[in-house]
């Protein structure tokens, strides 16, 4: 049995794609408040987040070229209805306008992060658990954990902004996003905003719009000030419509690290404890890549 530490975006991916290849996979999920993926944008933009020219770049645009399979398997498996829309609108240069052309950018998409985690998890073998700490044992790997201890073959961990628990160098960056009563709204994504990035989407809960960043804070209360911000920079997004007010906060912790790079890589010589955390605002994206990578290696 492979246990994944973990229920959250990437570590749902993992385990859907090791099922898939016919792993016997357990997950444990601390059902944790503040979960990145409670509150991610479904955002899978490279040009957006600047990842072009960077060391991040090549993997994102290998991840992003899975999506669409990815999101087809995904339906697939879970007959739910998953969400992958293509085209992103770019509105940062000087002058030019959401609606023109040149700020489209139809190869990048959006999805939506609580319906990939249900989809990924859905048939599999998913406990409520907080694990503590991992021992090794003969054979495996002793998973010691507030519902008692188990023992597995190889574990994955991949539980977020919690990750430091396992003496991995990952930190907690708080970011709080808006949703908004339905409407038909374009996706876009805007660096000009004061403050923080700015992008929206339609989603099937509403039109998202995020998000604050706030590193190395563990809060999960949704802050006025925060909210305050997000409804002011609305109209910088879609001008041309009147938009209500946000009806809903989401906040989450994205697990980062220091240098913004993914931890995804084994943790023992032997090859039975796994890492897959440290994503960042980057989660969604990287998650298709990152679940086959951790799949090819364990399988």
């Amino acid at each position: 049995m492979i246990a994944v530490v973990g229920g959250g975006l990437i570590g749902a991916s993992i385990a859907f794609e090791l099922a898939q290849a016919g792993a016997d996979v357990l997950v444990l999920d601390a059902g944790k408040r503040g979960a990145a993926w409670q509150a991610g944008a479904g955002m899978l933009t490279p040009t957006g987040e600047r990842l072009h020219g960077t060391p991040l770049g090549d993997l994102a645009a290998r991840s992003l070229s899975l999506w669409p399979d990815f999101a087809r398997r995904l339906a697939q498996a879970s007959g739910l209805a998953v969400p992958f829309r293509g085209g992103i609108e770019h509105v940062n240069s000087p002058g030019l306008r959401p609606s023109d052309p040149a700020a489209l950018s139809p190869h990048e998409a959006t999805t939506h992060p609580p319906t990939i985690v249900r989809a990924a998890l859905h048939g599999l073998d998913v406990r409520r658990a907080e694990v503590l700490r991992l021992e090794q044992v003969p054979g495996g790997v002793r998973l010691v954990t507030d519902a008692g201890p188990l023992t597995a073959a190889r574990v994955v961990l991949a539980a977020g902004a919690w990750s430091g628990r396992f003496g991995l160098p990952v930190f907690p960056v708080r970011g709080q996003a808006a949703l908004l009563a339905a409407a038909p709204v374009p996706a876009r994504y805007s660096t000009k905003a004061r403050g923080f990035p700015l992008y929206g989407l339609p989603r099937p809960d509403g039109v998202y719009l995020g998000a604050t960043v706030r590193p190395h804070c563990w809060d999960t209360a949704a802050r006025a000030q925060d909210a305050r911000w997000l409804g002011a920079a609305a109209p910088l997004l879609w001008p041309e419509l009147e938009l209500p007010q946000p009806a809903q906060m989401l906040v989450g912790l994205r697990p980062c690290t220091a240098d913004g790079q993914p931890i995804v890589r084994r943790l023992s010589e032997d090859g039975r404890v796994w890492a897959a955390t440290g994503h960042g605002r980057h989660g969604a994206l990287l998650a298709p890549l990152t679940a086959q990578q951790v799949a090819q290696e364990l399988l």
